[in-house]
């Protein structure tokens, strides 16, 4: 739930702009696809560079080996970079406890 975190942050930060709630989760599922789309995208090519061939049963070693990177490596490594992004991360449970008291003085 840090979505709802991050537009109770906007909402305190520009107390004159109201109205934006619907441009952040647009922009979010927008995102979202456009990152699915994306790695989609750049599975498919991996695999296409690796020699992989739909009709056949077996599939050359350089397409397990890119399948073995996309499945595992390819997943940890955004993992980590998601969690060493959190760390810097402004918005802690102090602030968001803060944040939702001073929203409930504003309303």
């Amino acid at each position: 739930s840090m979505l709802p975190d991050v537009v109770d942050d906007f909402r305190l930060a520009n107390r004159n702009s109201k109205g934006h709630e619907a441009i952040f989760y647009s922009l979010y599922a927008f995102f979202t696809k456009f990152a699915a789309g994306i790695s989609l995208g750049v599975s498919t090519l991996c695999l296409q560079f690796a020699g992989y061939d739909t009709g056949a049963c077996r599939q050359p070693p350089p397409v397990v080996y890119t399948l073995k990177l996309l499945i595992g490596a390819a997943p940890v490594a955004c993992i980590t970079t998601g969690l060493m992004i959190l760390v810097v991360y402004p918005i802690s449970e102090d602030v968001r406890l803060r944040n939702k008291l001073a929203l409930e003085e504003l309303r």
